[in-house]
């Protein structure tokens, strides 16, 4: 499915910036996250809905850490379906 491929870019665009051992400025990572984070508050509630259990959906493709992260990315960025 479409949502999975997005969701799965999302997930490690997010993986990238948050576990990045290179040297990032955490501002900018800050500011890129938030925007993504507002980004995407703005999908219509469907839309939020569907890209939330694709999170759920591709966690367990992860290992240790960054399957819960992944898992957890819907709450982290606002768009949790189970808490709308």
């Amino acid at each position: 499915m479409m949502i999975h491929q997005i969701a799965r870019a999302l997930a490690n665009l997010n993986i990238a910036l948050e576990f990045s051992e290179e040297t990032i400025d955490e501002d900018e990572v800050i500011n890129i996250l938030e925007r993504l984070g507002w980004d995407l508050n703005n999908l219509d509630t469907e839309s939020q809905k569907m890209l939330s259990d694709a999170f759920r959906h591709i966690a367990p493709e992860y290992e240790g850490e960054f399957r819960d992260f992944v898992a957890t990315l819907p709450e982290t960025i606002g768009i949790d379906s189970e808490q709308t």
